[in-house]
């Protein structure tokens, strides 16, 4: 994928930022902070990228301005609120749950943010807990509290608690390919004991929560990478998480079951992608990606990394962001499809199937 320069500053930046020993880029010279700052906004990692910048000491040339320091800090000091709200609500929510008879685990968000090296530094979004249990159940304990609320194959959505967003999983995530969701709930159920019972310490006494092992992170995490790319969009936000679930590092003999899983699963292409877009853009070193890279597919997924921004948020290309009417979506969706087949076929053309077959499934669920 060619890359201009802008892009290749933001880049380097973006390495120098993620790795406390990398020198200052040279490239540095180059960047209009006003406009990273927007890119860095539209990607939510402007807490990552101020963890670089306040290393910038003693550079001659294009150091930021007082007024760009103002408002980096401003951003970043609401990231640092928002996630000690977060940690104290995250606990609240497992809390809750074991006291109805519940084992909870938080998947993604603030077990992620213990990966950073500065847990306060990512962006947070809404309290993903996954509730032990057949769905049939969870749904109808949360529908004895909030009647009203909707199902969909993998979660539903919980009143929030006290201003904050949360979704109930019953399902970590899902893959569009019958077959390989098969097996990635088959994957889940068997790894659920250990995720459920791995406690750890939220920062400044925050509580206490249940957070995926890093060799589940491995696999469910580059499920959900893959769910959101084929159906939303997906965003250097959830790359970035998982560049720090591979820098926990892993044996050999796990590279080798987790290359297995990810065949299985049918995750292994999306994951050889990944493997490029952490090469190019984060700077992982090469004996720490799980699988060997993919340079076409890889510049696939940057390019709609860049085009749609965190979660696909920005993306109007496929009509789930616009006011586009319903029947005008899904031949946007199948576009959508079209768009990847030939480098992603098993999700891509599982999809249309998939939609159809959740569409009755609600029916009958809701």
């Amino acid at each position: 994928m060619n890359i201009d320069s802008t892009l290749s500053a933001y880049f380097d930046f973006l390495k120098f930022s993620l790795n406390a020993e990398a020198e200052i880029p040279q490239s540095v010279e180059t960047i209009v902070w006003h406009d990273f700052r927007e890119f860095a906004k539209k990607q939510s990692i402007v807490g990552v990228i101020f963890e670089g910048m306040k290393r910038l000491t003693g550079i001659p040339v294009n150091k930021p301005t007082d007024d760009d320091i103002m408002e980096w800090m401003q951003l970043t000091n609401k990231i640092e609120v928002r996630n000690k709200v977060m940690n104290k609500k995250s606990a609240l929510v497992v809390r809750n749950f074991r006291r109805e008879g519940f084992r909870s685990c938080i998947i993604k968000g603030q077990g992620n943010a213990l990966m950073y090296p500065n847990p306060y530094c990512r962006q947070p979004g809404d309290i993903d807990v996954w509730v032990e249990g057949k769905d049939k159940d969870v749904i109808a304990y949360v529908r004895n509290l909030c009647p009203r609320v909707r199902a969909l194959y993998y979660h539903i959505d919980f009143p929030k608690v006290k201003g904050v967003d949360v979704e109930v999983h019953y399902r970590p995530t899902y893959l569009n390919n019958f077959r390989s969701n098969s097996n990635l709930q088959a994957f889940f159920r068997e790894q659920g004991d250990k995720q459920f019972e791995n406690i750890v310490d939220l920062p400044d006494d925050a509580g206490q929560i249940a957070v995926p092992t890093p060799a589940f992170n491995r696999i469910y995490q580059m499920a959900h990478i893959s769910n959101h790319f084929f159906n939303e969009g997906i965003g250097l936000r959830q790359l970035i998480d998982y560049y720090y679930v591979l820098r926990q590092g892993f044996t050999p003999d796990e590279q080798n079951a987790d290359r297995q899983t990810l065949r299985r699963c049918g995750l292994y292409s999306v994951a050889a992608s990944v493997m490029y877009v952490m090469r190019e853009v984060l700077g992982l070193p090469e004996e720490m990606m799980i699988v060997p890279s993919d340079e076409r597919r890889g510049a696939l997924l940057l390019r709609e990394i860049l085009e749609g921004g965190n979660f696909g948020q920005f993306d109007t290309r496929y009509g789930h962001n616009t006011n586009a009417s319903k029947p005008v979506k899904n031949i946007q969706r199948l576009y959508r499809d079209a768009c990847f087949a030939l480098s992603f076929p098993g999700e891509s053309l599982s999809e249309p199937f998939f939609r159809l077959w959740h569409f009755f499934w609600r029916q009958k669920h809701n």
